[in-house]
């Protein structure tokens, strides 16, 4: 094991940090936002885009804002309480996540116009929304499982010289190779086998732990026409941050296997920002109704990411050193890249019981197959991203998404209740297809001249589907997320 040792040392020294795993997961994630707003908006199910005079207003439909006719002061801070159920091979285990944050800031400043114009006047203003949020901890253990990672490590390495695995990228074989987790099998066709004996089986115990947000400050202008008809228009900018730490650990079965345990460990920060526009309208087609219609651009983002990895592996027998477990670190590496993610259009329609309540309903259309992954505009790193748009075009699909909402008044108290639906965006051919995202929320408002005050209770679900490692040597593990949220909005208006 010597002159394994003495390998590991040049392979670190010749890895580079080539090994970059951005795929239409990583684009779905930034792409999969919801919109913000304040306690009240999302009382109402996020249907707020016929709705307006509400900082939501900004995410969906930037029209609303024309129906504001003061300025406005407000904050929303939330907490929220991310639950992960995961199934692997017929074995459920929980993980739980909460933390405190503020979803939404927000100042608008309305002028009005001079009297008996037909324009009644505008607002400007930003908003701070808090529109994904990846704090979440994952734990799925399974037993007897029928593989190992370290059969997709051998798949990785085959056909490459053991000399040439940490130049390779892709993977990171070279670690399982350096830990005498894999070994070589035929050195003229540089095969490799695992140190798991065929046929064996492994317990594997994975955790995953996540942090990080999409913020989007926007920028607006909305004017109102005769108080019949709206127009508004937001620039935004994106700001990203996602940390990931994912151990894959797996504890062997078969007593005459020397090798009884092995850890992968994966840490990843995706930080940067980017800029986004939105462009809507609002007609009051009857006293009580409204429409709206508003489209979303893409999202241009430029990101940033940065790695790590480690493999552990233990042994029964000592080598000549006395050593019975290796631990082996990938150099840290990064990676510049851009995405775009998709447009989104908005239909919405408002019923308006003049000053006793109004039900709203929204309608979004996005296809997720308009998302792109791009090289770096600084030129550092120039990968075309070919395979991974292909498998975008190929594994997604357009999703209907629809919210509900609905609020009414007894005196200076509002009693709201709402609901959406969002598909999952996978492909009905894609195993990793999971259910639609279901959000059901309710809240209750006081509301004077100068301040209000709302409070918002919601809860979602859903299921999504991963693979741990090669989909083709091991079954998904299926996870039913939850999130239960209860923010409050503090409102001034002078």
């Amino acid at each position: 094991m010597n002159i394994r040792i003495v390998a590991a040392f040049l392979s670190l020294a010749l890895a580079t940090g080539q090994v970059f795993s951005q795929n239409e997961e990583d684009a779905l994630r930034l792409s999969n936002t919801l919109p913000g707003g304040t306690a009240r908006s999302w009382a109402l199910g996020g249907a707020i885009g016929a709705v307006g005079a509400d900082p939501g207003s900004a995410t969906t439909n930037p029209a609303g804002f024309g129906l504001y006719n003061t300025s406005e002061i407000s904050f929303t801070p939330q907490f929220e309480v991310n639950t992960a159920k995961s199934l692997y091979y017929g074995t459920s285990t929980t993980g739980t996540d909460n933390r405190f944050s503020f979803n939404n800031l927000s100042l608008m400043l309305s002028y009005p116009s001079e009297k008996g114009g037909d324009w009644r006047g505008g607002i400007f203003g930003v908003s701070f929304d808090r529109q994904a949020s990846f704090h979440f901890d994952e734990h799925a253990v399974g037993t007897n499982i029928p593989s190992s990672l370290l059969d997709k490590f051998v798949n990785d390495a085959n056909g490459i010289p053991p000399g040439s695995l940490a130049g390779s990228t892709g993977s990171n074989a070279y670690l399982a190779y350096e830990g005498y987790g894999i070994n070589p099998l035929d050195t003229t066709l540089n095969t490799y086998s695992s140190a798991i004996p065929a046929g064996s089986t492994v317990d594997q115990d994975q955790r995953i732990s996540g942090a990080g947000r999409v913020n989007t400050t926007s920028f607006f202008y909305a004017a109102n026409y005769k108080d019949r008809f709206y127009i508004g228009g937001s620039l935004g900018i994106a700001g990203v941050r996602y940390e990931r730490e994912s151990t894959h650990s797996e504890t062997v079965n078969d007593p005459s296997s020397d090798l009884n345990r092995l850890a992968y460990t994966e840490r990843l920060l995706t930080s940067g920002s980017g800029i986004d526009l939105k462009l809507g309208v609002i007609g009051r087609v009857a006293d009580n109704l409204r429409l709206g219609l508003a489209f979303h651009s893409p999202t241009w983002l430029q990101l940033s990411d940065a790695y790590n990895y480690t493999l552990s592996t233990g042994f029964n027998t000592a080598d000549a050193n006395g050593n019975t477990s290796y631990s082996n670190d990938s150099p840290d590496g990064s990676f510049n890249y851009r995405v775009r993610t998709p447009w989104h259009v908005l239909a919405s329609a408002a019923y308006v019981a003049g000053k006793h309540g109004l039900i709203s309903v929204d309608y979004e259309y996005t296809d997720f197959r308009q998302m792109k992954l791009n090289k770096s505009l600084d030129g550092l790193d120039d990968y075309s991203f070919g395979k991974e748009n292909t498998s975008i075009q190929d594994d997604l699909r357009p999703a209907h998404s629809l919210r509900v909402g609905t609020e009414w008044r007894s005196g200076s108290w509002y009693f709201r209740g709402g609901a959406g639906i969002w598909p999952n965006a996978y492909a009905d051919s894609d195993a990793r297809q999971g259910t639609a995202y279901l959000r059901y929320s309710a809240g209750i408002g006081y509301r004077t001249g100068h301040i209000s005050l709302d409070l918002t209770g919601v809860y979602g679900t859903g299921e999504t589907n991963y693979f741990q490692y090669d989909p083709a040597l091991v079954q998904a593990t299926n996870v039913t997320r939850t999130d239960t949220r209860g923010m409050v909005t503090f409102a001034y208006r002078p």
